[in-house]
């Protein structure tokens, strides 16, 4: 067939780079890290550097960091497709150490990047683990009975859904400004508090929008994959409020536990039900709150509501470990960057005897 021909297509070595002249501002570069040469589209321009001046994997690195950002965010030519030929891409300056240097650095950064790509692997193994403990979880309980026995109820007869405060309301009267929780700050399975941002409410609306220890938080929509996530709020700033794209449950605890209704929410089962009534456009999906109200629960025991939730939050915790050990790693990465692929840092390099 004629649209299978490759006879336009470009050739990129191996050590290589590759990139598209219209999406290089949002990443569309590559080396080509393979022992053997490939093909890509003629779209594409492929050039490659001067072994005796520049080595590939330590300018692979360079492309990572804030010089280059900078300078393709301030070169290309356009507003929403941004063109950035090689004529201008071949201007961009950069520090240039002698190859032994270069050969340094580029192994110190890529021991941190090895690193980063274990902990992520660890991070996809646990939340798959995760998300097969409550699928047997949620069908066949603790202790591998047949759940279908339980009773299903609506979430609106065990819990209370509240909306959250919107933004941008004018002519308060005696407003306070107080924290409050975003989207951003509900994760599946953690709440992130490293940026609470606040906003101005009536006094006499504080109590109506204000967290308790123990509300579940989800959000109202986004990506698929983030319908209906959140977890157990344990009061960690108070007062705190939610803005109106998080939902704040508020379980009967005599009838539902906190914890196995953000597992339950969070689990295949959860997110099919949110799917199944959301929403949708291209990308995004919503539900809401009368949607949230009709969630169909499973309800066992509340001491199997415990047993379930304490299996999941064991899960959560590694997951939450692992993610601030890749965050920890991430900003050690940007650190060097900072300093190797500046010449602030200089590295020391082994002479022929072993001494520095």
């Amino acid at each position: 067939m004629k649209g299978d021909s490759t006879d336009r297509c470009k050739v990129v070595a191996p050590n290589a780079f590759a990139y598209n002249p219209m999406r290089l501002n949002i990443g569309s570069i590559a080396r080509n890290t393979a022992d053997r040469r490939v093909m890509v589209s003629p779209d594409y321009v492929v050039f490659h550097t001067d072994p005796e001046r520049l080595l590939p994997n330590y300018l692979d690195h360079v492309r990572h960091s804030g010089l280059w950002r900078s300078y393709v965010g301030v070169t290309g030519d356009g507003s929403v497709r941004v063109r950035i030929y090689y004529d201008q891409l071949s201007r961009f300056q950069l520090p240039l150490p002698p190859l032994p240097e270069q050969k340094k650095i580029a192994a110190i950064l890529t021991a941190v990047d090895d690193k980063l790509g274990v902990i992520s692997r660890q991070i996809e193994a646990t939340q798959a683990l995760r998300q097969g403990l409550m699928q047997t979880l949620f069908s066949r309980g603790v202790d591998n009975q047949d759940a279908a026995n339980w009773p299903v109820v609506l979430l609106q007869d065990v819990a209370e859904v509240r909306t959250g405060v919107a933004k941008g309301k004018k002519g308060l009267k005696d407003p306070v400004e107080l924290p409050y929780l975003r989207v951003a700050n509900v994760q599946d399975g953690h709440i992130v508090l490293t940026e609470v941002k606040t906003i101005e409410v009536e006094a006499s609306q504080v109590e109506r929008y204000a967290l308790r220890r123990g509300d579940v938080l989800m959000t109202e929509g986004g990506d698929f994959n983030k319908l209906g996530r959140g977890d157990v709020w344990e009061a960690q700033i108070s007062p705190c409020l939610h803005q109106n794209h998080v939902f704040a449950v508020r379980p009967d605890p005599s009838k539902l536990n906190s914890y196995y209704l953000a597992a339950l929410a969070a689990s295949d089962y959860g997110r099919q039900y949110f799917l199944s009534c959301a929403k949708r456009t291209t990308n995004l999906a919503s539900i809401n709150s009368s949607q949230l109200k009709s969630f169909p629960v499973l309800l066992p025991p509340l001491d199997e509501q415990a047993r379930i939730a304490d299996i999941v939050a064991a899960a959560n915790a590694r997951i939450e470990i692992l993610g601030t050990k890749k965050a920890h790693y991430q900003t050690l990465k940007r650190g060097l960057m900072q300093k190797l692929l500046t010449g602030e840092w200089r590295v020391k390099l082994d002479s022929p005897t072993g001494s520095a």
